[in-house]
């Protein structure tokens, strides 16, 4: 089991990449057909060759889009296909996803927060992602995100008060590593804030349990006793 626990991470990992760069491999491997056919050699091809041009296309693409000129583009190209009936439905939320995932810089989640769900006394995490305004004054409510586990691309949106969420010092990869593994993998750095483990409205006496437990069995014994008599 030591062993397992050491060479499955790794082979998964690889299997992971290696799908990666297969993909990126092919995802090029038609543009060369063309340039080899001009050559005269129209099979000629080697694995990696495709990786590389698909990262250089990568590589242009986002240097072009963090340009002034290429960010007005892009900005245009954008607004374009939302404006599809059929696409925007597909590229509206993926684009908002990948630039939640990969751009430190977008507005995407913020901190992880526990608070009560799906009813008091049991916690979960979920992912600060916004504010939701009042229609009258005071302090906003949240807009949460909580994954399913151990698959966090899906889950759910709740909106939260804020008093009752708690604060954590999880980060975002650490709250995901969590749910990935079901709870197994549990971060060093969480811990749980004062009153979290007590819920008073929800509070249990073993002592009551017991005494009501102890209770109901004297009554049994004693309809047992009484039945006898009869």
């Amino acid at each position: 089991m030591a062993g397992v626990t050491i060479i499955a991470p790794l082979w998964i990992t690889g299997l992971v990449l290696w799908t990666m760069i297969n993909w990126a491999d092919r995802f090029s491997r038609p543009l060369i057909r063309p340039f080899a056919t001009i050559l005269g050699h129209p099979d000629w091809y080697y694995f990696g060759v495709g990786f590389a041009i698909t990262m250089i296309i990568h590589k242009l693409v986002g240097t072009i889009a963090t340009n002034v000129l290429g960010r007005r583009l892009v900005s245009e190209a954008r607004n374009a296909l939302e404006r599809l009936p059929v696409v925007r439905t597909i590229y509206a939320p993926v684009r908002q996803l990948m630039e939640t995932m990969t751009s430190p810089d977008s507005a995407g989640f913020k901190k992880v927060v526990l608070f009560e769900y799906p009813r008091r006394g049991l916690w979960t995490l979920g992912f600060l992602a916004g504010d939701v305004p009042m229609q009258e004054e005071g302090p906003p409510a949240h807009s949460i995100f909580v994954p399913t586990a151990p698959n966090p691309t899906t889950g759910f949106m709740l909106i939260v008060p804020g008093h009752e969420m708690r604060q954590t010092t999880l980060t975002i990869e650490e709250a995901f590593q969590m749910i990935v593994s079901a709870g197994v993998a549990v971060p060093l750095s969480l811990r749980l804030p004062p009153g979290v483990a007590d819920s008073s409205d929800m509070a249990i006496d073993v002592g009551v349990i017991r005494g009501s437990t102890a209770g109901a069995q004297q009554r049994l014994a004693a309809d047992a006793t009484d039945d006898s008599d009869r």
